[in-house]
């Protein structure tokens, strides 16, 4: 019987892929492989309290006919002791195995990519940094607007981006803040899971070992808007009228290696930050399609591709509704002051879940360069 109850607990131990999604990274093996020995021995333990009731139940049955008490037990100072000392053991080798992958999955690796994560309701927010060493291909510092230039010289250039990005076998080190209440950065497939905490800093570490895309989830529920920070795949129409899956909100994307990474994600996004455009419209595009500030979550705009967003008024057509939507404000001043002051006007409907977006979060150049894209959305223009 006693190997029958281990055969059945390895046995349990080899379901649990069924229950976990597919490895992704260095640590998930390692988490993997904790969670397959207590599923070893909780299927042992399980196994045995249920053969041990099956077995009481069927050897000491009451007879028919038999109306006699049971024999008197006082108690069993051996089994007492044996059924202490067993799990305290099972709970000290859990302590020290657990410690173990702990310490290893938290460690701190050789040349690690370092990425910056901001939670903020309802968005996460991905920062990567520009310096000397990785200008784009072709790209000299001597091409570049004084200013960036100097930026450059002076530690390098951090820009947002709306998805993190990394490539695979290459340690990554996420350093994150909560701009408002706390949430928590988990992704199912890397088997990572830290908290955002108030006033703190904290880390995550992993190392992908597949290509691909994972989803990434706020698992701390942070407000109304808190189903909207996990990575969601959305169908749309394409310039040509087609239907297409797009992938909208927080996804990590572990390309095939550093070329790949740099060549589809980082030289793109880099020259568009080395190299601003002068149009305050196309600015201001291109500050919100970074995903810095978490409006995609909350807001529809069908030139973004925002699609899903229904906690806050529809953008489409905004231009055309600022002017008369506040007597006494231009549509300059309405814009302007939904953004830095989101409770002075509600619109009907809508409640007040808007983060207050002072110069400290978001600068007024910034601002201005998003009102002037918001304004250009109107009827005519489209």
């Amino acid at each position: 019987m006693g190997a029958a109850i281990i055969v059945g607990g390895i046995v349990i131990a080899q379901l649990q892929p069924l229950f976990f999604p597919a490895q992704g990274s260095a640590e998930s093996q390692q988490v993997d492989a904790l969670f397959r020995f207590m599923f070893a021995i909780g299927g042992m333990i399980f196994l045995l309290v249920e053969g041990v009731l099956v077995y009481s139940i069927l050897r000491y049955r009451v007879q028919p006919g038999d109306i006699s008490d049971g024999p008197p037990i006082q108690g069993n100072t051996t089994l007492e002791f044996v059924w202490t000392l067993i799990p305290a053991i099972i709970v000290l080798v859990l302590t020290i195995y657990s410690w173990a992958v702990w310490s290893n999955t938290h460690s701190i690796k050789p040349n690690e990519h370092a990425v910056g994560a901001v939670g903020a309701r309802f968005a996460w927010t991905f920062t990567y940094v520009i310096d000397q060493a990785n200008l784009p291909s072709g790209v000299s510092i001597d091409q570049l607007d004084p200013e960036i230039a100097e930026d450059l010289r002076d530690g390098g250039i951090v820009f947002p981006y709306s998805q993190l990005a990394t490539w695979v076998d290459k340690p990554v080190v996420v350093s994150m803040t909560t701009q408002d209440v706390n949430h928590a950065f988990w992704i199912p497939g890397m088997r990572v899971k830290q908290d955002l905490l108030a006033g703190r800093t904290t880390e995550v570490r992993f190392t992908p070992v597949e290509a691909g895309v994972y989803r990434i989830v706020c698992a701390e529920l942070c407000g109304a808007g808190h189903g909207a920070m996990a990575g969601q795949v959305v169908t749309q129409l394409n310039d040509a009228g087609e239907e297409e899956q797009v992938l909208q909100g927080a996804w990590l994307i572990v390309y095939p290696d550093e070329a790949t990474y740099r060549r589809e994600f980082f030289e793109p996004e880099a020259l568009h930050v080395l190299f601003p455009p002068e149009d305050p419209v196309l600015l201001g595009r291109q500050i919100l399609a970074s995903g810095e500030y978490p409006c995609a979550t909350c807001h529809m705009l069908s030139d973004l591709n925002w699609a899903t967003g229904n906690l806050g008024p529809n953008l489409n057509g905004i231009g055309d509704r600022a002017d008369d939507r506040v007597p006494g404000l231009t549509a300059e001043e309405y814009i302007h002051q939904s953004i830095r002051d989101p409770f002075a006007y509600l619109v009907p409907g809508y409640g007040a879940l808007m983060p207050q977006f002072d110069e400290e979060y978001m600068s007024e150049e910034d601002l201005n360069a998003i009102i002037a894209y918001l304004l250009s959305h109107t009827a005519a223009a489209n």
